[in-house]
């Protein structure tokens, strides 16, 4: 019988078959979509994000400030959220800009997210003042914002992920 177990690997599940009969068992680490609101602020010809680096590749890329949608939780709600609890501050949720899907590979990881981007401001002037924003995502994990030009993303000088958001600066 173990002769006709043949085993193949599909993206994040394993098919096993036996005979005629095919069933699929789950991979150890469960997968699942993350669903993300990402707050774009503009200052002049300068966007705030904050760098990243990938343990495993060193690459290291910029991303926007947000966070994870909550279950029940409504995309702008999260967001205000997420800026008050990493940066401690209040925005203004201007226009929903565009809902994309964004599937990448981040630390060994096959990653999927569905991401909600806002074009935000913040309700208090003196922030966009501040070269840098000191920012917590929890209790160990910290990072320091900055206003980069956007010219520096869109001549691909630095990357910004997820790519979608090159098209609404």
């Amino acid at each position: 019988m173990l002769e006709k177990v043949q085993k193949l690997r599909l993206r994040k599940k394993k098919i096993v078959k036996v005979g005629s009969k095919i069933g699929f068992i789950k991979n150890l680490k469960q997968k699942h979509i993350q669903n993300v609101a990402l707050g774009l602020i503009i200052k002049d010809s300068s966007i705030l994000t904050y760098s990243v680096k990938d343990k495993i590749s060193k690459d290291i890329f910029y991303r926007l400030i947000g966070g994870h949608i909550d279950f029940g939780e409504d995309s702008k709600v999260a967001l205000s959220r997420e800026f008050r609890e990493e940066i401690d501050q209040e925005i203004k949720v201007v226009k929903q800009l565009d809902v994309f899907e964004n599937i990448y590979f981040y630390n060994g990881n096959d990653c999927h997210e569905f991401v909600s981007l806002f074009l935000v401001k913040f309700l208090d002037d003196k922030i966009y003042n501040l070269d840098s924003i000191i920012g917590n995502e929890g209790p160990i994990r910290t990072y320091e914002a900055h206003w980069l030009p956007i010219e520096s993303f869109r001549n691909k000088d630095k990357t910004l992920y997820p790519s979608e958001i090159l098209n609404y600066i």
